[in-house]
C-alpha cells in the first residue's frame, strides 16, 4: 500500500516537472459575446515519456451566429497553448474569469462596475518546453498580438485592479519583475 501511494506521488510528480503547466481542456463559450472556444488536439499525446494529455496546438473560435470559424493560430505553429482566459463579469466588485489553467488571478476586489475587457489571454509553450510566449487578441480572433516571451520557469500572475500581466522572475536572492498591460 505504502509503496503504491509513493509510485502515484512520485509519478504525480513527474508529470508536474514534465510540463510546468496542467495541459487545458478547451471547450467553452463566452457568456457576452456567444463565441464558442475549442481547443484543437494535436493526435500525439505530450508530457512525462508521451503518457500525458494531448497538446492543445491551436484555438477554434466559432461565432454560432453567423456559423463561421476560424483558427486563432496559422496551422504551421510549433508550440502549444498552455494558458487561455478571458474576462466573463463584472460582479460584487469581483472580475469572473473564464481560465482553464494553473496561473493565479491577483489583485481582484473592490473593482469598479465596468463592462468585461473584450481581449483573451493566451500562453504558448515552444516544443522545448524552455521558452512561454503571451499573445493577446479580440474574443473574435482578431488583432492577435505577441506581447512577450519569458522563461518556463518564471512566474505570472494577472493584476486585475492595474489591468496587467506581471512576470515575476528570480535571479539569485533578487526579484525582478516585468509587466504588459492587458
Amino acid at each position: 500500500m505504502k509503496f503504491g501511494l509513493l509510485v502515484a506521488g512520485l509519478l504525480l510528480s513527474f508529470s508536474v516537472f514534465a510540463g510546468g503547466y496542467y495541459t487545458p481542456r478547451i471547450d467553452t463559450y463566452d457568456p457576452i459575446t456567444g463565441l464558442y472556444f475549442k481547443g484543437i488536439e494535436s493526435p500525439e499525446k505530450s508530457g512525462f515519456l508521451n503518457s500525458g494529455n494531448r497538446s492543445i496546438t491551436n484555438l477554434y473560435i466559432y461565432d454560432p451566429i453567423k456559423n463561421t470559424g476560424k483558427l486563432l493560430f496559422s496551422k504551421k505553429s510549433n508550440f502549444q497553448i498552455v494558458a487561455l482566459s478571458f474576462e466573463t463579469s463584472v460582479e460584487n466588485g469581483e472580475v469572473k474569469f473564464y481560465s482553464d489553467f494553473s496561473a493565479s488571478i491577483k489583485n481582484n476586489d473592490k473593482i469598479a462596475p465596468r463592462e468585461p475587457k473584450s481581449t483573451l489571454l493566451i500562453l504558448t509553450r515552444d516544443v522545448e518546453g524552455e521558452k512561454d510566449t503571451f499573445y493577446l487578441a479580440q474574443k473574435n480572433g482578431n488583432g492577435l498580438k505577441e506581447v512577450k516571451t519569458i522563461s518556463s520557469l518564471d512566474e505570472w500572475h494577472v493584476d486585475v485592479k492595474n489591468s496587467v500581466v506581471r512576470i515575476v522572475k528570480q535571479v539569485g536572492l533578487e526579484i525582478k519583475m516585468d509587466q504588459f498591460k492587458w
